[in-house]
């Protein structure tokens, strides 16, 4: 499992739960992220990457969370970075509106 591989699994679990709206804490996001445990070390390493692109709000210990104005940027990422296809972007991210602005490579 690559860096990149970790990093997906961690936006799959913000993406998914969303908490309505609360910043997740580090240690629920890790706990929930689909990655073999003896990753640990490197899942740690890639919620840091994941809490400083610019669709994470960061809220320090309190956790992370999506930044709702950003939801074009995260569908790029998801779609370019991720492999996410998108009917599994539409369906999971409901209240974007920019599908047209999306450079789709399907």
């Amino acid at each position: 499992m690559s860096d990149t591989d970790l990093i997906c699994a961690i936006l799959r679990v913000l993406v998914s739960d969303h908490a309505y709206g609360n910043p997740r804490p580090r240690d629920v996001i890790l706990d929930r992220a689909s990655y073999p445990r003896h990753r640990g070390g490197a899942a740690k390493e890639a919620y840091e990457t994941v809490r400083s692109q610019n669709f994470v709000l960061d809220y320090g210990d309190r956790g992370i969370k999506l930044d709702n104005s950003e939801f074009g940027s995260l569908v790029q990422f998801l779609h370019e970075r991720c492999g996410w296809k998108r009917f599994e972007l539409e369906l999971r991210i409901k209240h974007f509106e920019g599908w047209d602005e999306i450079r789709w490579n399907d």
